[in-house]
């Protein structure tokens, strides 16, 4: 009797390990289709917001409506670094369930991974947008919004590393004097 107990309890548990990467093999792909089409989407809204932005006053700000929202040059800044750290994340955890075929992973951290990065994209966007190019001015091209994506899919498919070393910076600040 305890034969057949042995081989029956492997053969469901080699089923759910099976039934789990089909569900994370679906997942990725599911957000793979929608992650890029937004990029594209989002990347072409910051284009004609861009362009938009050159034309009007300098004290005029420009907008879009989408979707019933009215969407600002900065908005669709935010959008795009979203859409661009979501692409890079799904890349980083495609490769990564490839590589280690981990089933043992729960299939929630492949679901959140690309949220993460998405802010974390959002938020690289912002730091390279203020720091080091200025998006409305005579000086903008569609170069730089070239830029930000890629800053922001970088830091989607090096999330990890990106927060380490924000992290690092962080923790280098100045520090509050006690008397």
């Amino acid at each position: 009797m305890s034969n057949t107990v042995g081989p029956q309890r492997k053969r469901t548990t080699t089923g759910v390990r099976r039934s789990s990467r089909r569900v994370i093999v679906a997942i990725n792909i599911i957000e793979a289709v929608i992650a890029l089409p937004c990029l594209v989407a989002a990347y072409g809204l910051a284009e004609h917001l861009v362009a938009a932005q050159e034309t009007a006053g300098p004290h005029q700000v420009v907008s879009q409506s989408v979707a019933h929202l009215a969407i600002t040059l900065n908005m669709s800044l935010l959008i795009v670094g979203a859409a661009a750290g979501a692409v890079g994340s799904v890349i980083q955890q495609s490769m990564a369930f490839a590589r280690n075929a981990a089933p043992d992973h729960p299939v929630a951290w492949y679901v959140m991974r690309p949220l993460w990065s998405a802010l974390l994209g959002s938020v690289s966007v912002i730091a390279v947008n203020t720091g080091l190019l200025s998006i409305g001015d005579d000086t903008t091209s569609s170069a730089a919004v070239a830029v930000l994506v890629l800053t922001g899919c970088l830091a989607g498919l090096f999330t990890d590393q990106v927060l380490r070393r924000l992290r690092r910076m962080l923790d280098r600040g100045p520090r509050p004097r006690t008397n």
